[in-house]
């Protein structure tokens, strides 16, 4: 068993073979072979406008890994607003992130790595936000307007800048000072030009990628400011604790596409900015698909370079903690990093009730 803390996991953190790895995974669970279970999230106490205790809890396989993964977050959650708008908050009494990743082994079903998640899991987001750029994305995409300057939209921004070549970038975040920050820092990582805008509208216009990485609760822009040819991506979603969204009605209503992560999630979870536009008539199923179809040749995605295509990655799914954190395993094994722990440590010896002729059930 090995214990990857996050100092350790961001040494070995690749982003381009973690695209590969999220396109592998998402076709093969397309094409029935990889597995994903809904998200399950609850809050203690469940009141939205009050702080207190979250779980987030996903799990998944991919046998082409050869691992299944069950990722379980404790954080402190708050919903409350900021310069007028809705945003969600996770305060860190203890100045630690509480969420990790557990690997088993799909041969055996002992644990292999239990791996601190905080650097894992902008990674698997902004992997599979590249994997979904290179196969929907218009080939000629130059401009990307993106909104939010924290953790996430780095990771995505370096995503996106791997699987296109992006000539310039305009990005917008209520704080000035964080905006500024995240302009000066991703121009120099990424050797791309990138620009602080002032207003949302800027963001969307004249852009090819729409990128939208926020804390927000509520819409982040006007759908009706979308122009021909544009992929817009958000990650903020309804989760069974709060209801939210980056994308407002006009952008799913006007988007030629929609595609999704899960659409068992979107469902189970009850995403009702999308779930109500479809009990309304004012979007069809059919207009809708997982990425994994795309990416299995299932479904065409992209007909032509002047459809608005809205990527909606829903939900975390276990199948991007499995294949990103086999990747993690696997480098630490091969350079000896991390802190082996007796695997004993986690399973009950069952010699005794073995050596009786028993099998006994977990």
């Amino acid at each position: 068993m090995l214990l990857i803390t996050d100092d350790v996991a961001r040494q070995v953190l690749d982003m381009a073979e973690c695209i590969e790895a999220m396109e592998r995974a998402f076709a093969e669970e397309a094409r029935g072979i990889a597995v994903n279970r809904p998200r399950t999230r609850y809050k203690v106490p469940p009141d939205l406008d009050k702080p207190g205790y979250m779980a987030n809890i996903i799990s998944g396989a991919v046998p082409s890994f050869g691992v299944a993964a069950l990722r379980y977050d404790s954080t402190i959650v708050r919903e409350h607003v900021v310069d007028g708008r809705k945003r969600m908050d996770f305060p860190s009494p203890k100045r630690r992130s509480w969420g990790f990743v557990l690997l088993f082994s799909l041969e055996t079903g002992e644990p292999l790595a239990l791996i601190h998640d905080f650097s894992l899991s902008p990674l698997r987001v902004g992997a599979t936000t590249g994997a979904v750029h290179r196969a929907l994305a218009k080939k000629d995409a130059r401009v990307v307007g993106i909104f939010g300057s924290g953790n996430e939209a780095r990771r995505n921004l370096e995503a996106i800048c791997l699987v296109r070549k992006v000539e310039r970038v305009k990005v917008y975040s209520p704080n000035r000072g964080h905006r500024d920050s995240f302009a000066a820092e991703m121009t120099e990582a990424l050797d791309v030009e990138v620009q602080p805008v002032a207003s949302a509208e800027a963001v969307i216009k004249g852009s090819d990628i729409v990128m939208c990485a926020t804390n927000s609760s509520e819409p982040v822009f006007n759908g009706n400011w979308l122009e021909p040819g544009q992929l817009v991506t958000t990650i903020a979603n309804t989760d069974g604790v709060h209801r939210r969204t980056e994308a407002d009605p006009a952008t799913m209503i006007r988007s030629d596409l929609i595609v999704l992560n899960s659409r068992e999630t979107a469902v189970n979870n009850q995403q009702r900015e999308l779930l109500d536009l479809i009990d309304e008539g004012k979007i069809e199923w059919n207009k809708i698909c997982g990425i994994g179809e795309v990416l299995a040749g299932k479904h065409p995605g992209r007909a032509t370079d002047r459809q608005i295509i809205y990527y909606k990655s829903n939900t975390g799914v276990g199948i991007q903690f499995a294949a990103a954190g086999k990747l993690i395993y696997d480098a630490c094994k091969k350079r000896g990093l991390g802190r082996e722990l007796p695997s004993e440590w986690f399973g009950a010896d069952l010699s005794e009730w073995m050596d009786k002729g028993f099998m006994p059930s977990p």
